[in-house]
C-alpha cells in the first residue's frame, strides 16, 4: 500500500483537538457506502483554510492583546484564542448538535488553547531544525487550494472575506508546509498494519462497522407530476409513463430512454440511482424496488413525485462486509491511528521540554 502523506499543519491540529471532544469513528448511515468504516484521520487530504466563520464567542474581551500564555517566550494573546476557537467551532459544526455545542464551550476554549500551544511548540521546533521549503512547493499547494474553491468564487475573494492579503496567505502556506515536513520526518514513517492485525480488527468490529443491511441497486424513469396538478395532468403523465414502459418491454435501452425522457436529475446517469437501503426512498418506491425481480421492467409506480418505471440491477441480502472488501480501508484507518498516536507522543515530548507559562485563564 502506498504510504499516505501527513496532513497540513492546521488540519492535523484541528483533528487532534476536535477528536478529543467527539467520537468520529461511526458506522455509516443513510446511503450504503462501499465500506461502513470511516477513516477518522484522513492524513492525505488538505482542508480549506478559509472556513473559520464566526462561531459563538468565548465571552467579553475588551483587551484582545491581553497575554494569556507564553511558550518558550512566544506570546499567545486573547485575539489568538478567539481565532482558534472559531476555527475549532467551525470544524465541529454538523458533528455536534447546537445545544451540545453550547454546553461544551468551556471544553472548546481549553481545546483551542491547547491547539495554540501545540502550534507554537511545532513552529519553534521548525526554527530549531532549520526546516526549509522551496517556492515551487508553495506554488503547488496554493494551486491545490484554488482547485478546492467552490465555483463562482475565487481565492482572492475568499482571502478578502477574512481580511488576509495574498502575501500573508503565502506565508501561512509556507509555514504550514515547513511544519508538515517536520511532522513527516518525526512520525510519518510508521509500520503498516499486518494482515493479522487487519483481520483481528475486522473480527472485533464486525457488528459495529461492517454490518451491511439489505440493499438494492436500481434505475428509474420519472414522469413528474406537480403537487397542484389536476386530474387531466395526472392522467396525461400516467399515460406517458405507461407508453415509456411499453417501449422498454419492446426492447428499448433503459439508460438511453431514461436519459431522454426522465424528469429526475438521475437522467444524466441513465436513470441510475446507485445502491440504497430501506428507508432512503419513499414507501411506494421502496416497496417496488425491494420486491421486484432483478432485470425486469416493473409496473408503473405512483409517488408524490409522479410516476416511476423501475429496473432493479442488483439485490443484496443483509450480511457482513467481507474482510477482502474492507481490507484496504481497515489498513488505512489503522495506519492513521498509528500516526496519530506517534504525533501525540512527539508533541507531549515537545511540551515536556518547553517552558510553558500560563499567565491568565481564558
Amino acid at each position: 500500500m502506498k504510504k499516505k502523506p501527513l496532513s497540513l499543519f492546521f488540519r492535523t491540529l484541528h483533528l487532534l483537538a476536535a477528536g478529543a471532544l467527539v467520537v468520529t469513528l461511526t458506522a455509516a448511515c443513510g446511503r450504503a457506502p462501499d465500506s461502513a468504516l470511516q477513516d477518522e484521520t484522513d492524513l492525505s487530504e488538505a482542508t480549506d483554510l478559509f472556513d473559520a466563520t464566526p462561531a459563538p464567542g468565548v465571552g467579553a474581551a475588551p483587551d484582545m492583546d491581553r497575554i494569556l500564555a507564553r511558550v518558550d517566550g512566544q506570546e499567545i494573546t486573547h485575539a489568538d484564542l478567539m481565532t482558534e476557537f472559531n476555527i475549532l467551532a467551525t470544524r465541529m459544526q454538523g458533528r455536534v448538535p447546537p445545544e451540545r455545542m453550547a454546553q461544551m464551550q468551556e471544553e472548546m476554549v481549553q481545546g483551542a488553547m491547547d491547539n495554540l500551544i501545540i502550534k507554537q511548540l511545532l513552529l519553534n521546533q521548525v526554527e530549531k531544525e532549520f526546516v526549509e521549503v522551496a517556492e515551487h512547493e508553495v506554488d503547488e499547494t496554493i494551486a491545490m487550494y484554488r482547485q478546492q474553491i467552490p465555483q463562482g468564487t475565487t481565492l482572492e475573494e475568499q482571502l478578502a472575506q477574512i481580511n488576509m492579503s495574498e502575501a500573508e496567505f503565502r506565508e501561512n502556506i509556507k509555514r504550514d508546509i515547513r511544519v508538515n515536513k517536520l511532522l513527516e520526518s518525526k512520525v510519518g514513517d510508521q509500520m503498516e498494519p499486518t494482515d493479522d492485525e487487519i483481520a483481528a480488527f475486522h473480527e472485533q468490529h464486525k457488528a459495529d462497522y461492517f454490518a451491511m443491511p439489505e440493499r438494492v441497486k436500481a434505475s428509474h424513469i420519472l414522469v413528474s407530476v406537480g403537487p397542484d396538478a389536476d386530474a387531466d395532468a395526472r392522467e396525461e403523465a400516467l399515460e406517458k409513463a405507461q407508453a415509456l414502459r411499453e417501449q422498454l418491454l419492446e426492447g428499448a435501452e433503459f439508460a438511453e430512454l431514461a436519459e431522454a425522457e426522465s424528469d429526475c436529475p438521475s437522467s444524466v446517469q441513465g436513470g441510475d440511482l446507485g445502491t440504497f437501503v430501506r428507508g432512503q426512498m419513499v414507501p411506494p418506491f421502496e416497496q417496488a424496488a425491494f420486491n421486484q425481480p432483478i432485470g425486469e421492467i416493473g409496473e408503473v409506480v405512483q409517488t408524490d413525485f409522479g410516476y416511476h418505471i423501475i429496473q432493479v440491477a442488483e439485490r443484496h441480502e443483509p450480511g457482513t462486509q467481507a474482510l477482502d472488501d474492507a481490507k484496504e480501508q481497515i489498513a488505512q484507518f489503522l495506519l492513521s491511528q498509528s500516526r496519530e498516536k506517534a504525533l501525540r507522543v512527539y508533541v507531549d515530548q515537545l511540551r515536556e521540554d518547553a517552558e510553558i507559562e500560563l499567565i491568565q485563564q481564558p
